[in-house]
């Protein structure tokens, strides 16, 4: 990808009570192959404990900035973080995902490279807490958690984790 090809890109992530998943979010969002100075990440905590540090997570990471939004919802405090967003493409993920390293990249490249597309979805994987032991609740939602295929076909659409424009 060229460098004009390289929009300013807003990575969104809400967050809540979840500092040590955030880190490991925030460390993948850090890697990225896309280029740093064409994003920023947007951490919103939706009134987390304070024993949770959500700030002092965020100040560890340099592309990484942090705003609050205290009415409980995911979807109030991904709109605060549009509210705050200053690129040209919002992206959004969730603080217990960790993104693949050409997450940005490709998902802009495919938002660039298909006529008319706004919105990019991609599979998302679902992780046990321990791979060798999933309890019930783990291999339930790894079934059926985020049928992105099917929401893609139906509703034109996706889950909260992809690149728009």
């Amino acid at each position: 990808m060229e460098e004009t090809k390289y929009p300013f890109v807003s990575v969104i992530i809400p967050v809540f009570n979840d500092a040590t998943r955030l880190k490991l979010c925030l460390t993948a969002l850090e890697n990225q192959s896309y280029p740093h100075s064409h994003y920023e990440v947007i951490v919103i905590d939706n009134g987390s404990d304070n024993d949770q540090d959500i700030q002092g997570v965020v100040a560890q990471f340099g592309q990484a900035k942090m705003t609050q939004e205290l009415t409980p919802g995911s979807y109030v405090a991904r709109n605060k973080g549009i509210a705050v967003a200053q690129g040209e493409a919002i992206a959004f993920t969730d603080a217990d995902c960790i993104p693949a390293t050409d997450w940005l990249e490709q998902g802009v490249y495919h938002l660039r490279s298909i006529p008319n597309c706004g919105m990019v979805v991609g599979c998302i994987e679902v992780f046990f807490e321990d791979p060798n032991h999933p309890n019930s609740i783990e291999l339930y939602q790894s079934l059926t958690a985020f049928p992105q295929e099917e929401h893609l076909q139906q509703f034109h659409g996706g889950d909260f984790l992809g690149i728009f424009f």
